[in-house]
């Protein structure tokens, strides 16, 4: 007795081979990339989805390290930001990460050069730079660092919550970012930062931005763009204006206060 005609094999073939190519569709439809007007690539920073929490990426030091500075209200980076370093991974177990601790990593004797920074950052292979509460002086040894590659620094550099002179930092990085602030608080040098929940997934934002991107962020009209993408779609920013000429500036914002 014929227990499987050749018809019923046609039929499971064709059923089984419909399954395998709707499966294909849905899983290229989940990696589409999406380019804007001028062709360029756009970098999406999402919340993980169920199957990157199941098989979350690998961060490595492999294209270089990301040196994060952790200067004023960033001392204890350790462990307010423990969840980030256990995503991205430290330089010296093979991962991301590069934590510079100022003043610690700067002291000579008992004074912290912040100086050190061009010969810290040198030293290493780096896919870019990350400052968090940047002290006097940093600019300068960013200066040292675009001097040695002519002008052209090959990674981005951000700069979140700076304590260092505007311009300077302006200069020297691809933006500057802050929360708003009073003229009062403006005059003075130094601000406190209040952590929550949103900085700790800001900076993890910015980390992965950084990871990539293949080189630095143009300070062009897309800029504010990319601002927007590492800070979230709820939060409103602005360019920074300064107080005195009312200038804008093309890559210091501001997130307002709520």
């Amino acid at each position: 007795m014929k227990l499987f005609s050749h018809s019923t094999g046609r039929l499971i073939f064709i059923t089984v081979t419909a399954a395998i190519l709707l499966s294909l569709g849905s899983c290229s439809k989940n990696k589409k990339a999406v380019y804007n007007l001028e062709g360029t690539m756009i970098l999406d920073v999402k919340q993980s989805t169920d199957q990157e929490l199941i098989n979350p990426t690998v961060y490595t030091n492999a294209e270089g390290v990301i040196a994060v500075l952790c200067g004023y209200g960033f001392e204890d980076f350790d462990e307010k930001f423990a969840s980030v370093k256990r995503k991205f991974g430290v330089n010296e177990n093979g991962g991301l990460l590069l934590p510079l601790y100022y003043p610690e990593d700067f002291k000579h004797g008992n004074t912290a050069r912040i100086s050190d920074l061009y010969t810290l950052i040198n030293n290493q292979k780096v896919k870019g730079i990350l400052l968090l509460g940047s002290p006097e002086g940093t600019n300068i040894a960013l200066a040292r660092i675009q001097d040695s590659y002519q002008l052209k620094v090959p990674y981005p550099v951000f700069s979140f919550f700076p304590q260092d002179d505007v311009l300077g930092m302006e200069s020297t990085c691809n933006f500057v970012l802050e929360y708003e602030r009073t003229s009062k608080e403006e005059a003075t040098t130094e601000s406190s930062i209040e952590f929550d929940e949103n900085i700790v997934e800001l900076v993890s934002n910015a980390i992965k931005y950084i990871y990539e991107l293949p080189g630095p962020l143009p300070q062009d009209n897309e800029l504010s763009y990319h601002v927007q993408k590492i800070v979230g779609e709820n939060v409103k920013i602005h360019n920074f204006k300064d107080s005195e000429t009312g200038i804008a500036s093309i890559n210091h914002f501001v997130i307002d206060k709520e």
